[in-house]
């Protein structure tokens, strides 16, 4: 699991230097960056929510949330 962590990190990084090098100039290179960073973190915290199968949760949290409003809207 942590030699595919590693290898996702390597592709990304290589990604985010294709899309760097592609931007037409610097101006926007900052906000590249920071959403690019963003990606990082959620690639990085993916194993671990994996690990304490917060994702499962998180989604069933969502649905049940989803469908309480449907059920409110139809009231």
């Amino acid at each position: 699991m942590i030699l595919d962590m590693v290898r996702y990190v390597a592709v990304f990084y290589l990604l985010e230097q294709m899309v760097l090098n592609l931007l037409p100039g610097k101006i926007y290179e900052r906000y590249v960056r920071f959403y690019l960073g963003l990606l990082l973190v959620l690639l990085l915290l993916q194993p671990v929510l994996e690990i304490f199968r917060l994702t499962e949760q998180m989604d069933a949290e969502a649905l049940i949330y989803e469908l309480e409003q449907e059920v409110d809207q139809l009231r």
